[in-house]
């Protein structure tokens, strides 16, 4: 029997001009976000955990001396995402090719790149605000920070670093 819209088991009618529903997304990106998750978890916590140690060692209110100890934080955190990422969320599409480790390093500079601005500009207006002691301003300008370029960086690993093979 001719199907009508998806998933119809009745001829189209004629004259109905009803668009086709969406289709689903992938059945495999909710799985795919769900690891990407558990493994940012394991990031944030080498993230914010280098930087609070480099934050309590090296004391600074200056934003070239935070972006360069959120950057060194950030970084260790990227190569905990690559070893992970690479190994249980996107181990179907990881090669490791040169290819692939080349793209991995673009959208990590970016995502340091946007990283330290989003940590810099919300530390900046927290300042403004006076929430309490530095260490808790800067850690809530973290976590802003690290949501926007976990985001960016979940795209990009998608869509381009490891993208699923066809």
């Amino acid at each position: 029997m001719a199907h009508g819209r998806s998933g119809d088991l009745h001829p189209p009618i004629a004259g109905d001009s009803r668009p086709d529903p969406a289709p689903a997304p992938h059945p495999g990106i909710l799985r795919k976000y769900a690891q990407f998750a558990v493994v940012g978890l394991g990031n944030a916590v080498v993230d914010i955990g280098v930087l609070n140690v480099l934050l309590l060692l090296l004391p600074t209110r200056s934003a070239i001396g935070l972006a360069a100890e959120n950057s060194l934080a950030v970084a260790l955190a990227i190569a905990n995402s690559y070893y992970w990422n690479t190994r249980w969320t996107f181990r179907q599409e990881a090669d490791r090719s040169l290819r692939q480790r080349v793209l991995f390093l673009i959208q990590s500079l970016l995502n340091i790149g946007l990283n330290d601005a989003v940590l810099l500009l919300a530390a900046a207006a927290a300042s403004r605000i006076d929430l309490g002691p530095a260490w808790l301003s800067v850690n809530l300008s973290k976590g802003v920070a690290m949501f926007a370029a976990s985001s960016m960086s979940f795209g990009a690993m998608r869509l381009f670093v490891f993208r699923p093979h066809v």
